[in-house]
């Protein structure tokens, strides 16, 4: 099981450390209390006894000679009960399967495999079966390779030193959802090695070193690989085997499904948090009331400048007193009683212009304020959100070299299991060539076996837990690449608000000097007419006099009238100064609300977009969770919640390295050797001799054998046969 082993046991596996394997025991001990707690909880139903792990292995083999594929379907179940559990579990095979292997005690019905099993408390169960069916189309990567150009290169290679070869690698992403993927390479004497893109790691197994990649391999995206090797020798047996390279993808449906969940209910509260914005109504509600007040003001200037002018008509009436004094002077009295009532009415408009006037400064500035108010909340709301971001980016990045510890104590763990291991079967192999008594020798070898057994079986817990670790650590690397790109999202956008606010601040600051320079035009206007009034009530006082005195007004009139005119046109001025300011500040709140309701429309948009594309990759992901579902049989109640991750191995058989010249030599010099042709004490040293080349071409033919049958020894072990 080594070979297939690597596509999941190993992942993420970083340098095993040199330091002794019992240091730190207690620390590795808590680590793996922990470690333990987690695997015990990994897919735990809340009601349900059981934890099921469902997965689904799509198995390719490449050699020279084609591809051989396999479909490897296993269930993990977990005990947590306090006592034991019976269960029916199974799979549903796809019609024209035919089984290569199946975990022992299992039974058919038609296309379906069974099997009844007792789980005691706190056990794992694990059963599989293995079998080829030419209809299986459910891959989710598109793989290729090829080796110095071909897919097709011949699996011998003539030659020793000076070989180069070129491995390039592609795996597209055809499923529609982001998978991870992990590749293994494995290191070999006399070879240089280059590689684009470096590898991310090196783990060490038994004697052997590997290489490794591993990451994410996005939706609708590929990954490759670019591998050299280059040859420096031939090895002992002028014989190099490059060995298998191994790419690993998978998907895990229930917790990509759970993820997606919390997003779309993140994205439902932050578009309910747009829909409801509350600090947009009541700058909203101020600009109407401030449109409103700027027309009314405008509307009551106009006015006020026509009765300016029809005091000035009233008034220049009354010229013709000069000629008419004696005849006309009651006509006289009732035109500047007249305007004296104008004046009168004059001086009650004049207040409330100047009120409209300060009412509108202080909408004006109160607008302004909550504009500015805005840009402070926009500011404080970007700036805190962006702080929390990094705090929580922080917070996953501590994590990483905990996980990291982790892995490095949980890999010297497997090394020191391994090394106990190593003890306990030389022992076994000495205990095993005494010469004892029989019973006696078979009692502790059978102890001794089993004590073996159970180092093996913690070794591979040892590296189901190192396997949890490393996919933590990547979950942890992928969330702070999405932390940073919302921070980086909520800046842009934060500040492109708030350049737009300021702008109609500063519209907003240069509409109210406007309205100032109108406020105090105002205050002169009225301060001419109270001189105009005045003026009249000194006409009307001596208008007895002029009954009985006639005395020329027309200087005095001519001068009032000129005023009255004057005073008109520069209301009637003032009032289309008003009028523009009312069309500036309607143009600038309509840039405002645009502005804005763009800015909530692009929020709403983009908030909107998000939640589509998530629901469509959650409907993709259920759809898929559901068909495999439909594939197992599990009959336990509570029904438990299921654990699937889809996966899909493949494994390239890479070329051997063969100097086949060298081997040519050794068996023609074995064959030249004739023995009868020595005698005396010489023969004894060409028998010698023949009995070494005859060793040696024993060995290298096993050898070549042994390379040459490497793909059906590789296969039988990776697909789970005994």
């Amino acid at each position: 099981m080594m070979c297939i082993g690597l596509s999941r046991k190993y992942r993420g596996l970083r340098r095993l450390p040199t330091a002794s394997p019992p240091v730190k025991v207690l620390k590795l001990g808590l680590v793996l209390v922990a470690l333990v707690a987690l695997v015990a909880v990994h897919t735990a139903s809340a009601s349900s006894p059981l934890s099921v792990t469902y997965t689904i292995n799509f198995i390719n083999y490449y050699t020279s000679s084609g591809v051989k594929s396999y479909v490897v379907y296993s269930v993990n179940l977990v005990n947590e009960n306090a006592s034991a559990v019976k269960v029916t579990v199974g799979f549903k095979l796809p019609p024209y399967s035919t089984i290569v292997y199946a975990s022992n005690g299992y039974f058919m019905k038609g296309y379906d495999v069974y099997w009844n099993v007792s789980i005691n408390p706190f056990e794992t169960v694990t059963l599989n079966v293995e079998f080829q069916n030419p209809l299986i189309s459910g891959y989710i990567i598109n793989f290729n390779y090829l080796i110095n150009g071909s897919a097709g290169l011949s699996q011998v290679i003539n030659g020793s030193s000076g070989i180069r070869l070129t491995l390039l690698v592609n795996a597209s992403n055809i499923l529609g959802l982001p998978l991870t993927y992990n590749a293994y390479l494995p290191l070999q004497n006399n070879i240089n090695f280059y590689y684009s893109p470096p590898p991310t790691g090196l783990v060490s197994i038994g004697t052997g070193d590997y290489v490794y990649w591993s990451g994410e391999i996005p939706m609708n995206g590929s990954i490759g690989l670019n591998i050299t090797f280059i040859t420096t020798g031939s090895g002992n047996w002028s014989a190099i085997n490059l060995g298998t390279l191994t790419l690993s993808s998978s998907i895990d449906l229930y917790y990509y499904l759970s993820y997606l969940s919390t997003v779309i209910n993140q994205l439902n509260t932050t578009m309910l948090r747009l829909n409801n914005i509350p600090y947009i109504r009541p700058i909203s509600g101020n600009a109407t009331i401030l449109l409103n007040d700027l027309y009314q003001l405008s509307y009551l200037l106009n006015t006020t400048a026509a009765l300016y002018r029809q005091s000035a008509y009233y008034i220049n009436s009354t010229r013709v007193i000069e000629s008419l004094l004696l005849l006309q002077v009651y006509e006289v009295d009732y035109a500047l009683r007249a305007e004296y009532g104008v004046l009168g009415k004059l001086n009650s408009t004049i207040p409330m212009v100047s009120t409209s006037l300060r009412q509108i400064m202080s909408n004006l500035t109160q607008l302004n304020n909550e504009i500015i108010n805005l840009q402070y909340e926009v500011i404080s709301d970007v700036v805190y959100a962006y702080g929390e971001i990094e705090q929580y980016n922080l917070t996953l990045m501590e994590l990483i070299p905990i996980l990291n510890t982790a892995n490095g104590t949980l890999a010297g763990f497997y090394q020191y299991l391994g090394y106990v291991q190593g003890n306990l079967t030389n022992l076994y192999n000495e205990i095993n060539s005494l010469d004892i008594n029989g019973k006696v020798k078979a009692d502790v070898l059978g102890k001794l076996s089993k004590l073996i057994n159970d180092v093996e079986a913690m070794r591979e817990t040892v590296l189901k837990l190192e396997g949890y670790v490393s996919e933590a650590e990547m979950g942890v690397v992928a969330a702070s690449r999405q932390l940073s790109e919302v921070a980086y999202q909520l800046n842009t956008r934060g500040t492109a608000i708030v350049v737009t606010l300021t702008n109609i601040s500063n519209t907003l600051v240069k509409t109210n000097q406007s309205v100032y320079s109108l406020y105090i035009a105002l205050n002169y206007l009225g301060n001419v007419l109270n001189s105009t009034t005045t003026t009249l009530n000194s006409t009307l006082g001596k208008l007895n006099e002029a009954l009985s005195v006639p005395t020329s007004l027309y200087g005095n009139l001519t001068g009032i009238i000129n005023g009255l005119l004057l005073t008109s046109s520069q209301l009637q001025n003032a009032s289309m100064r008003l009028m523009n300011i009312y069309f500036n500040v309607t143009g600038q709140y309509i840039l405002f609300s645009t502005a804005i309701n763009q800015s909530l429309q692009y929020q709403r948009a983009s908030v909107l977009g998000e939640l589509y594309r998530y629901e469509a990759y959650y409907g993709v992901a259920r759809g898929m969770y559901n068909q495999y579902l439909s594939n197992l049989i599990i009959n336990a109640s509570p029904t438990p919640t299921v654990d699937i991750i889809v996966e899909q191995t493949s494994i390239v058989n890479l070329p051997i390295i063969l100097n086949t010249k060298y081997i040519s030599m050794v068996l023609s010099n074995i064959t030249s050797i004739s023995p009868s042709t020595t005698s005396g004490r010489d023969s004894t040293k060409v028998n010698s001799d023949v009995g070494l080349y005859a060793s040696v071409a024993a060995a290298l033919a096993l050898a070549a054998g042994l390379i040459l049958n490497k793909r059906k020894y590789i296969t039988g072990n990776a697909t789970y046969r005994p």
